[in-house]
C-alpha cells in the first residue's frame, strides 16, 4: 500500500475584522469552558451524554446566549436576546427604515410603503396589500373609493354589484345613468356574501315622498324612482347602519324636475351587510353612465 501525505499549508493571518473577532471570541470561550464552575461542568456532561456533543458545545452555546428557553407562570415562552436578534436580522431582509411595518401581499410579505404622519394601515380586502391613508375625523373614520369603482356601464349586465363588508355606511351615486330599454334602478342588499339579495315582500320599509304623494309602505326591493325611464336616471343613496343587523337609507333621485324622488328606510336582517347591488327593474341592460361609490369605516 502506498499512502501519500501532504503537509496543510498554514492558514495565514485573519482577512477580515470579523474573522479575527470570531477566532479570538473561540479562544476566550474555551478558556472560560475549561474554568466554568464544577456544577456547569457537571450539567453539561449529563446533557450530552449518549450524543455527539462534547460537554465543551453546551458551555459555548450558553456563552452565546443560545441555550435556553423558559416558561413563566403565565404560559409565555421567553427567548434569549440572541434569539431575537437573529430574527430581527432575518426581518431586515424586508425592511430596515425605522417605523417599517411588514403586511401580507398576495405573493409574500412585503414592507408597506413609507408611512406618512397622521395615516393609518388600510385593509384593502383579500386581494391587495394594505396601503397607508389618510385618517378621517370623528374617531378615526376613514372615507374611501369603493374597489372596482367608478363603473362605466357597457350593456351588457343587468346589475352591478357592491361589496361592502368592510364598511359602516356607503353612498352609490348615479350619473346620468342610463338603459336599453326603460326601467328603472333598484337596489337590493345581501347578508351572505353576495350569493343571494333579499327581495322578498316587505324585506324593506320606506318613507317617500314624491311630487305627488307620501306616505309609508313595504318593498321587495328599494325604488330609486316611480316612472321607468330609458335615460339619465340620477341620485345618491345613502345605506348606513350596514354592521349591526339594520341597514338604514337616505336617497334622492329623479328623471325630470317633476319627478323627483325622495326616500328614507329600513331594513331588518340577521346578520350585517355585506353586498349592495344596484339592479335594473325590468332587466333591461345599463348601458350609459357612471356608477360612483365611497365607503366609510
Amino acid at each position: 500500500m502506498i499512502r501519500v501525505r501532504k503537509w496543510p499549508r498554514k492558514r495565514g493571518p485573519p482577512k477580515s475584522a470579523a474573522q479575527r473577532f470570531w477566532i479570538d471570541w473561540f479562544k476566550q470561550a474555551n478558556l472560560l469552558a475549561k474554568y466554568a464552575d464544577p456544577m456547569s461542568q457537571i450539567r453539561a456532561k449529563e446533557l450530552t451524554a449518549h450524543t455527539g456533543m462534547y460537554p465543551r458545545d453546551i458551555l459555548l452555546a450558553a456563552m452565546r446566549g443560545r441555550l435556553y428557553t423558559w416558561v413563566d407562570e403565565n404560559g409565555w415562552k421567553w427567548y434569549p436576546m440572541a434569539a431575537v436578534n437573529d430574527i430581527s436580522e432575518s426581518l431586515d431582509v424586508l425592511a430596515q427604515s425605522v417605523g417599517s411595518v411588514l403586511v401580507r401581499a398576495p405573493d409574500r410579505w412585503r414592507a408597506a410603503a413609507d408611512a406618512v404622519i397622521n395615516h393609518v394601515l388600510t385593509y384593502k380586502g383579500p386581494t391587495v396589500a394594505p396601503v397607508w391613508q389618510a385618517a378621517g375625523g370623528g374617531g378615526g373614520v376613514t372615507q374611501e373609493v369603493l374597489t372596482g369603482t367608478p363603473i362605466v356601464p357597457d350593456g351588457t349586465v343587468n346589475f352591478y354589484a357592491f361589496d361592502v363588508s368592510l364598511y359602516v355606511a356607503v353612498e352609490i351615486i348615479l350619473e346620468d345613468v342610463g338603459f336599453v330599454a326603460s326601467t328603472k334602478p333598484l337596489f337590493e342588499f345581501s347578508t351572505d356574501g353576495g350569493i343571494s339579495y333579499h327581495a322578498a315582500t316587505g324585506d324593506y320599509r320606506a318613507s317617500f315622498v314624491s311630487h305627488a304623494s307620501s306616505g309609508s309602505r313595504l318593498y321587495p326591493q328599494i325604488q330609486t324612482s316611480h316612472r321607468d325611464k330609458a335615460t339619465d336616471q340620477n341620485g345618491l343613496a345613502r345605506f348606513g347602519s350596514l354592521r349591526a343587523g339594520r341597514a338604514t337609507w337616505v336617497m334622492g333621485f329623479g328623471t325630470t324636475p317633476t319627478l323627483a324622488f325622495n326616500d328614507n328606510g329600513y331594513a331588518m336582517f340577521a346578520g350585517p351587510v355585506d353586498h349592495i347591488r344596484v339592479i335594473s327593474g325590468s332587466g333591461s341592460n345599463f348601458n350609459a353612465g357612471i356608477l360612483r361609490a365611497v365607503g366609510w369605516r
